[in-house]
């Protein structure tokens, strides 16, 4: 986003004694995001249904699933993209549900939030999917809703509007990336956006380091604002609620790994054992600066990036790398200053870390001592949110432009193989 800042400096003048004092005013543009109520009741009769196949507007979170792409809309629903042939991916089908921002699939069941509910869906047919369960108030302590009124507002996403804002440094909001007044919530438009691992078996799926759902053999794991939620899917059309675990406030991604459970969240990182799958607890944690913050683990190393805008209110950009070959005692190794770091993934010992509007980059961390001094690429044509490595031949890469497809075969001359654009209304 260019900023334009206007400076004035008013001169001491000969006749009339003053103070010398600078003024600015800068001319930004924000998204304008006013809130969109429902009520409990009426999101249950009316907030699933199935649709045509539509463009991508605002897309989301990534999930992979054999040869299916699922992209969320946010706060929206879910797109179902045929990509057998990975150069030529077909649209097949949109799930409108309310609110939704998370997936994940076993067995051609998708699991998916509808604000306060769990909803599992049926995708054998993608073309006709059909919800087979909802699980009700599964996450209501993340909206403050107790439950106790069907008729109770509940907020389930916003409408979005560009509009440029005159504002004085002085003012207490002019070093704030968002805001609130009496007309909505106001984000910067160059720091907009929303907020799994590759081990996943062949009945399950592939989800970004920004995923808030994980599947680990029968267990769904959910994670809201502040608490970890156990779900049984040993029927994977029937789930079950089990114990919810709570963690800590502003927790934001997940990322099982092996018989761990690593949560990323705005202050750290929560490492939860996982050998009863029932019952994870709290192992160790590692903090860190107050950012957003996804993690991908790989072997004894965890990836954690930190960036500034959004509600993380802060002017971090970096990456952290977290040695945890002693899990109980997690030990910062080395420090990156990147430029604004989102999603990423690790295969062959190459990083591929999203930089938002920076586009997407390839590091070799076969050396985590020297990943600054190793960028193998730097692709600066699109905005990049999150990214699924499911081989150096095949990138999943979602931004604000579309869902890309790469191949970094060869790193010298990475190859676009699709692009799924967004349009604009």
């Amino acid at each position: 986003m260019k900023k334009i800042f206007l400076f004035w400096t008013l001169g001491l003048a000969l006749a009339l004694p003053s103070c010398l004092r600078d003024e600015c005013v800068s001319h930004r543009v924000f998204v304008r995001m006013d809130p969109v109520y429902s009520t409990v009741q009426a999101l249950r009769d009316g907030g699933f249904s199935i649709a045509q196949a539509r463009p991508l507007r605002h897309p989301g979170k990534i999930y992979s699933y054999g040869h299916y792409l699922l992209i969320n809309e946010i706060d929206e629903g879910i797109h179902i993209i045929d990509n057998s042939d990975p150069a030529h991916p077909a649209n097949l089908s949109f799930i409108q549900i309310t609110g939704n921002r998370d997936m994940a699939v076993k067995e051609n069941i998708l699991y998916a939030d509808n604000v306060v509910d769990l909803l599992a869906i049926d995708i054998t047919d993608p073309l006709a999917p059909v919800l087979r369960k909802r699980l009700e108030n599964v996450f209501q302590k993340s909206y403050g809703w107790g439950g106790a009124a069907a008729s109770q507002p509940l907020l389930v996403g916003y409408t979005k509007s560009n509009e440029t804002q005159v504002i004085d440094c002085a003012q207490p909001r002019f070093q704030r990336e968002t805001f609130l007044d009496n007309s909505g919530f106001w984000v910067r438009a160059d720091v907009l956006q929303s907020s799994g691992g590759n081990s996943a078996a062949k009945t399950n799926g592939v989800g970004g380091s920004m995923a808030r759902f994980g599947i680990v053999d029968r267990y769904l794991y959910a994670i809201d604002q502040s608490e970890l939620h156990v779900v049984y899917i040993d029927q994977p059309a029937d789930p079950k609620e089990g114990k919810s675990v709570s963690i800590s406030w502003n927790i934001e991604t997940l990322f099982p790994y092996k018989d761990k459970l690593f949560i990323g969240a705005q202050n750290g990182m929560f490492i939860l054992e996982n050998k009863n799958p029932e019952a994870p607890y709290l192992l160790s944690s590692f903090s860190h600066a107050r950012a957003c913050d996804p993690v991908y683990v790989d072997g004894e190393t965890a990836f954690v990036t930190l960036r500034d805008g959004n509600e993380c209110t802060n002017y971090t950009n970096e990456l952290d790398i977290v040695d945890i070959s002693n899990i109980t005692s997690p030990r910062l190794v080395k420090k990156y200053q990147m430029q604004h770091p989102h999603g990423l993934s690790v295969i062959d010992q190459i990083l591929f870390l999203c930089e938002g509007q920076y586009g997407l980059k390839a590091f070799d961390a076969g050396n985590i001592q020297t990943i600054d001094k190793n960028l193998k690429a730097h692709l600066t044509a699109f905005h990049a949110y999150d990214v699924i490595a499911l081989s150096r031949s095949h990138l999943i890469v979602v931004g604000e432009q579309g869902l890309i497809q790469l191949d970094a075969s060869d790193l010298k001359n990475i190859k676009t193989r699709s692009l799924i654009p967004v349009v604009k209304d």
